[in-house]
């Protein structure tokens, strides 16, 4: 017996970055499911007035305000791929905006940076959250944020009238957190026209891992890699399960980030002590080599700096490298162990395990950014 049609309207605009990949992933889904029947509908009053007359099953959708209620009238299956609200209308398949926010302080503060920004979005919460990680973050190691928005509310009280202004007045080095790649290479031409230095004042990085924005920005942007691929197939495969089984609950998934993707604009770490800079640089440049460094005359001035050991930062080094070939590429085990300076595979295994607490292949199974 053949499978039941399903028709389905995937409302969103058609843009780059986040919702380039999540439109990957339900291409992905739907090339699996030839009983599906698509529309793509642009959001606008045109593209909103014929949803009201088509005949459909389900739909995936970047749910803004103003359509709701639009959507609540369909009563049909509704996926929400958008996090753009914080109140949850619908079942939801977006990142973990939190978590983000606390895998860029992380990241930041690695560097030796003690000043960091954040451009906060109005009325977004996707920002408001990754505002929020950030602050937590770095608020565990005494640190403060310093927020600028063109709301008064949201920016803090005695921030300076404009953007330009704040960047200006920002303490540096600083590292400077944005809610998206398209703010930060904003922040990227503000820096410039202000001359100051990108990355030798300031550290800029943002979300999404946009390929164009990321390449083309001067210089290259350093961004946080989500799972947009993996949101968007997840986002037809629970569409697909509310529609042949309508009963069935559905909750809503949150996807962690991948992780940073370092390019020149965070090329820095701040670090005073001449020493230590350049153990820790010859660390992240020697990650598969052994790293000849005093480690005993280094021990208690890494603690003071980073507050770590030479060899937690040589584990964390090569930990964060075999993570990055285990997301982005094919290499089989012998060669990421090889390549993030490791022995042996069995070698990788233990001390990722213990780090992470998940295998390198089941880290793999869960955050690989492609199917090669």
């Amino acid at each position: 017996m053949a499978n039941k049609r399903h028709r389905v309207a995937i409302l969103m605009h058609r843009w780059v970055g986040y919702l380039h990949g999540v439109q990957l992933g339900i291409a992905e889904y739907v090339a699996k499911r030839p009983e599906w029947i698509c529309t793509h509908v642009r959001p606008d009053a045109d593209g909103l007035k014929a949803v009201k007359t088509m005949p459909l099953d389900g739909m995936i959708a970047y749910v803004e305000a103003e359509y709701i209620p639009l959507l609540k009238s369909l009563h049909l299956p509704v996926i929400d791929v958008s996090n753009w609200l914080l109140q949850e209308h619908f079942v939801r398949v977006i990142p973990d905006d939190r978590a983000i926010g606390a895998t860029a302080a992380q990241y930041l503060a690695d560097l030796g940076l003690r000043h960091f920004g954040y451009w906060a979005y109005i009325d977004a919460a996707f920002s408001t959250l990754r505002l929020a990680g950030f602050r937590e973050t770095l608020a565990k190691s005494d640190l403060k944020t310093r927020v600028w928005s063109d709301d008064l509310t949201i920016r803090d009280a005695d921030a300076p009238a404009t953007t330009l202004e704040w960047l200006e007045k920002l303490p540096k080095p600083a590292g400077i957190f944005c809610p998206n790649d398209t703010i930060a290479t904003m922040i990227l031409d503000l820096c410039r026209e202000a001359k100051i230095r990108v990355p030798e004042e300031v550290c800029i990085l943002g979300v999404d891992d946009d390929e164009l924005l990321t390449q083309i920005s001067h210089p290259p942007l350093s961004s946080i890699a989500l799972h947009t691929q993996k949101i968007g197939f997840e986002a037809a495969r629970l569409l697909d399960e509310m529609m042949s089984r309508p009963a069935a609950p559905a909750a809503s998934v949150l996807f962690p980030p991948v992780g940073v993707v370092a390019r020149q604009s965070t090329n820095l770490l701040a670090i005073e002590d001449a020493d230590v800079l350049a153990a820790v640089r010859y660390i992240r440049d020697h990650v598969h080599d052994a790293v000849p460094v005093n480690r005993r005359f280094l021990e208690r001035r890494f603690k003071d700096h980073l507050g770590r050991t030479p060899l937690q930062e040589i584990r964390r080094v090569r930990i964060e490298k075999a993570k990055e070939l285990l997301s982005g590429t094919d290499m089989s085990m012998p060669t990421v162990a090889k390549r993030s300076g490791f022995p042996n595979p069995e070698r990788l295994a233990n001390v990722f395990h213990a780090m992470t607490g998940m295998t390198p292949t089941q880290y793999r199974r869960e955050f690989r950014l492609h199917d090669f």
